[in-house]
């Protein structure tokens, strides 16, 4: 059964968010000579030049760094190839994967397939220009990043497939196009995430123009889309047979329908703008029950939604809708919380190197203690913005350091480079309520972005330390790294923004206010999210491990928004409840996709004195379309 409201027009909030979708920031991706990336044309001869054919020079430096998590950099210009190129019958667990590709500028820097190429004349035989990973099935293709370039499909290659995209646990699409240059929008399919178990991954500031199908999905564990454009499709803007997406910020201007969904997807949209449908289709069509929309406007199609049961829904706007039983265990119409929503903060990519500071290392193992303590404090006082960790290239080498770190003064940007640095505690300092890895004080610019670490802590880390903890009044914006230790110290202010973090140990406290984009826990034990007073919104949240996903208490406002709790682990002895609520505030809308040991209390909520519990056994199509607890309010 299906249930919902139709309203005449989107809540002014979603409108305002949908007409800021599109963040508009400079390009120019730039890196000193030092910093560790792979330079396509002065490594490998690739010319960029839109003449010369830089197949063979793409492939050999993909193949050289492949299995290494290095960055392969493309400035500005265009690189023409007359064949596919990247990873291609990938292995599991082997070196066909961890890599990032780089362009200066997504105007600028474009891979552009000749036109009317053999090989990509028939769409039933599609051929991929650009793969980030084709193969074997596999949960562990981690650390895949695409930045800032064009994927341009030429002119008469009906058979192409632009980009074909995988990562796992984390792994992002930042500032991409993907086009067609034929003059009927020619092409089988623009963004291809069909590769089985993709994801947890974001894709985030991506538009794709023409082709039959903009976005194609196979069976996935979490894709997760912000501020995603589709122009000019053939057939379909978005195509999901069995895909587990959340996507806030989708516009499509397409005279086809804007999404199909097949019987087994899973889809949480939220901030659409669907234009230029015919006034035969539907904007959205789905074979599935599990949908979560809210804030959908449409125009020119005859229906906004066409559901699983056939039904046509008549209406320019939605304003919240689910298919299936919504949840309220003390009463009350269980409604999404509707937290206000921020934009992750955009710090300026610094362009003037003279302001980059270079932690300095020279072999593997290197306790750079002083150094890196040294370097901030030198950062500090020359006013330089970015702090970075060089990278030794083709290598896993590493260093390490053992002493507390204190950022402070005029650095906005901590970036790794997508290097492993190594954790030790020798002298204990940082156990029970020692200080945290990183402190962050006196900062003068209003955020603060660390990013790009394969694995900040090392595989050895200090598990049960924080590795943040910021006293400034700057936003910290944590992305694109695996982080062995506890998030962050609870705070009793501050905002925090956490994207494509493969993390545990999230703690909130009193006052502070967090947004998280593609967040991925995973523990068997210890606590996945606490919310203590504070205020939590999530874009996607994936999570492997029967610990408990979330805690809210004590007055904690708390919103899930899509995403899946995955569990494959044997021999896991708790069996806690998934989500637990105290005297909180909270919505959740969620999938389930359990192999083994699946949980058997979704929610436990408890007002007052009084407890009482949602089991899974209560749920039809073991999935939560939508919970709503109000126990803050309540009191």
């Amino acid at each position: 059964m299906m249930n919902g409201t139709l309203l005449s027009a989107c809540t002014a909030a979603a409108l305002l968010a949908i007409l800021g979708a599109r963040a508009t920031v400079a390009e120019n991706i730039v890196f000193p000579d030092d910093a560790g990336v792979v330079n396509v044309k002065a490594r490998f001869a690739a010319k960029g030049d839109g003449v010369s054919d830089d197949t063979a020079a793409i492939q050999a430096a993909i193949d050289q760094v492949r299995g290494i998590p290095d960055t392969l950099y493309f400035p500005n210009g265009t690189y023409l190839v007359s064949d596919s190129v990247g990873i291609f019958n990938g292995k599991a667990h082997s070196r066909d994967r961890f890599l990032t590709y780089q362009g200066q500028s997504e105007a600028g820097t474009i891979l552009k397939l000749k036109d009317n190429c053999p090989g990509f004349s028939d769409p039933a035989k599609p051929k991929i220009v650009l793969s980030v990973y084709e193969g074997q099935g596999t949960g562990d293709v981690m650390h895949s990043y695409v930045r800032n370039l064009t994927v341009d499909v030429g002119s008469g290659n009906p058979g192409a497939v632009g980009l074909r995209f995988m990562s796992n646990n984390s792994g992002a699409m930042y500032h991409v196009t993907i086009r067609s240059s034929d003059p009927e929008g020619s092409g089988k399919l623009g963004l291809d995430l069909r590769q089985g178990q993709n994801g947890p991954c974001l894709i985030k500031h991506v538009t794709v123009h023409g082709f039959d199908h903009g976005v194609e999905t196979g069976d996935t564990f979490s894709l997760v889309f912000e501020h995603l454009t589709l122009r000019n499709q053939r057939v379909a803007g978005i195509v999901s047979q069995s895909a587990r997406m959340t996507i806030r910020g989708l516009t499509s201007l397409n005279s086809v329908p804007a999404i199909q969904l097949g019987r087994h997807a899973h889809l949480t949209l939220l901030e659409a703008d669907l234009s230029g449908g015919d006034k035969d289709d539907a904007a959205i069509v789905s074979e599935s029950p599990k949908l979560f929309l809210r804030d959908i406007k449409q125009s020119g199609y005859g229906h906004i939604l066409k559901d699983a049961a056939g039904k046509l829904h008549d209406a320019a706007s939605l304003d919240e809708w689910h298919g299936g039983k919504a949840h309220a265990l003390f009463g009350g119409e269980p409604k999404s919380l509707r937290l206000p929503i921020k934009e992750t903060p955009e710090v300026p990519w610094e362009t003037d190197l003279s302001k980059w500071a270079k932690v300095p290392w020279s072999k593997a193992g290197e306790d750079i203690s002083e150094a890196l303590q040294a370097a901030i404090d030198q950062a500090a006082e020359e006013g330089k913005t970015t702090l970075y960790f060089p990278r030794r290239t083709s290598t896993y080498d590493y260093p390490k350091f053992t002493r507390p770190v204190r950022v402070h003064g005029s650095i906005n940007r901590i970036l790794g480079m997508s290097n492993i640095i190594d954790i030790s505690d020798p002298a204990g300092v940082f156990k029970g309520d020692g200080p945290a890895i990183f402190t962050f004080e006196d900062l003068k610019s209003p955020a603060i972005v660390v990013e790009r670490f394969f694995l900040l802590g090392g595989w050895k880390g200090p598990r049960e330390a924080f590795m943040f903890d910021n006293r400034s009044r700057t936003a910290l914006v944590l992305r694109n790294m695996g982080i062995r230790s506890k998030i962050k110290k609870p705070a009793k202010a501050g905002e925090c923004f956490l994207e494509d973090l493969p993390v545990s140990g999230l703690f909130i406290g009193p006052g502070e206010k967090c947004w998280a984009r593609q967040y991925n826990p995973e523990s068997p034990e210890a606590n996945m999210v606490e919310v203590d007073g504070g205020q939590l919104w999530i874009l996607g949240l994936k999570t492997e491990g029967r610990a408990r996903h979330i805690i809210a208490r004590n007055g904690a406002r708390v919103e899930l928004l899509g995403g899946v709790s995955y569990q494959s682990w044997d021999k896991q002895p708790l069996d806690p409840p998934m989500f637990t609520v105290v005297n909180a505030d909270a919505s959740f809308t969620f999938g389930f996709y359990h192999w083994k040991l699946p949980f058997t209390t979704i929610v436990e909520e408890t007002v007052g004195t009084e407890t009482k519990a949602l089991l899974r056994k209560d749920l039809a199509d073991y999935h939560l379309p939508l919970y709503g607890a109000s126990g803050a309010r309540s009191r």
